[in-house]
This record gives structure tokens, C-alpha cells and sequence, in this order.
């Protein structure tokens, strides 16, 4: 189970499981969505990683789950113009401070850029005297990965960009904690620059 080591991080905020075509029906049944089986882990993972912060929850089971009306419900969904799709609702967000990726291998006509890129060119710097801090939401495919239709609707109607980790095919496993490392350590990167960019014009 993945629970403590996803949680162990402190960028994790929230974790949000969500059934694609390809998902595995034993994992969707598995013990390890259970309340009662990932909350003590959840709180195991925190005590190693030294925090507080409490992790949110979703699990989202339904055949319907990938899709923009779902994603508006959870709050993930960025109220972007460039968006193909130009409806907008109270639930999308416009917070230029979160990065959305979608960790995609690419094929032999398309490379997506490094994810860390990504982040640090839809983030930036935020701006400190807003209290704003960087922060990202990384979707992870199921072991047989996202199909096409999936892929159109978290990048073409929800505002993610395609992001790869490498040019290795990773485990979902290994995917998901790679993936956080470099996610967190660009977000680390974002911050600190703003910081001293707060700093220097202090002092200007």
C-alpha cells in the first residue's frame, strides 16, 4: 500500500481516487480504499514525514468518474479560456499559484515536457504578499494508463498539461512517488525564488 508513503509528503494536501476504463476491478475493490484500512495509514505516514497537515480523501468509483461535470464537483478544474470548452461554474478554480499536470509517457510523434518544467513554468512565483503558495495536482494513469478520451478531457477540458517523469514506461507504483518527488522539489523551487524575490524588493 502506497498510503504511507504518499502521505509521508508534505506537499500532500489531498489524495483522489478515480475509476478510468482501463483501472483494475480487483484494486477498485480492494481492501486498501477502506476507511478503516488507509486512515491508519495515512496518520503513519505523516508521523514519519514530521507534519501536521491533514490529507483529504476522495474516492470516486463511478463508470462517469473522468469527466469534466466529476472533476468540477472535486474543485479540480481551472477556469481557463484557452479551455476548448468555454463553459465555466462556481466550482472551477483560477488560482494562477497551482500547477495541474498530467503525467503522460508520449508516443513517437509527441514528447511532453519534463514535469518539472511544467510546474515551474505554469507557477512561477507567487506572490507572497497575497499569501499564496505554490501547490500542484498531479494525475497518475491506472497500470494500463489513461485512455485517449480520458487524456482529452484532463487536458483539453480541465486545464492540465502533459508532463512525462522520463523516457522510462514506470510502474504506477514507482509513477507516483517519483512523480511527487519531482513535483515537490519544483514547487520547493518556486517558493524560494519568490522568497527572495519578496526579499529583495523589501529592501529595494
Amino acid at each position: 500500500y502506497l498510503w504511507p508513503v504518499i502521505t509521508s509528503f508534505s506537499a500532500v494536501t489531498r489524495v483522489v481516487i478515480v475509476k478510468g476504463k482501463l483501472s483494475n476491478p480487483e484494486f477498485c475493490e480492494s481492501k486498501a480504499l477502506k476507511p478503516s484500512v488507509y486512515e491508519p495509514m495515512i496518520e503513519k505516514g505523516m508521523s514519519q514525514g514530521g507534519r501536521t497537515r491533514p490529507v483529504k480523501v476522495d474516492i470516486c468509483l463511478e463508470d462517469d468518474a473522468i469527466s469534466r461535470k466529476s472533476f468540477q464537483c472535486l474543485g479540480l478544474v481551472r477556469n481557463n479560456n484557452n479551455n476548448n470548452n468555454n463553459s465555466t461554474s462556481d466550482t472551477d478554480t483560477d488560482d494562477s499559484s497551482t500547477a495541474r499536470i498530467f503525467l503522460d509517457c508520449g508516443d513517437e510523434d509527441k514528447t511532453p515536457p519534463p514535469a518539472r518544467n511544467v510546474v515551474l513554468e505554469q507557477i512561477g512565483m507567487v506572490n507572497n504578499s497575497n499569501n499564496e503558495f505554490p501547490s500542484a495536482i498531479v494525475a497518475v494513469g491506472p497500470e494500463r494508463g489513461w485512455t485517449d478520451g480520458e487524456a482529452r478531457i484532463f487536458v483539453e477540458e480541465c486545464g492540465f498539461r502533459s508532463a512525462m517523469l522520463g523516457s522510462s514506461i514506470l510502474r504506477v507504483d514507482t509513477a507516483v512517488v517519483s512523480g511527487l518527488g519531482i513535483v515537490s522539489a519544483a514547487l520547493d523551487e518556486c517558493q524560494n525564488e519568490s522568497d527572495r524575490e519578496y526579499k529583495r524588493k523589501r529592501h529595494n
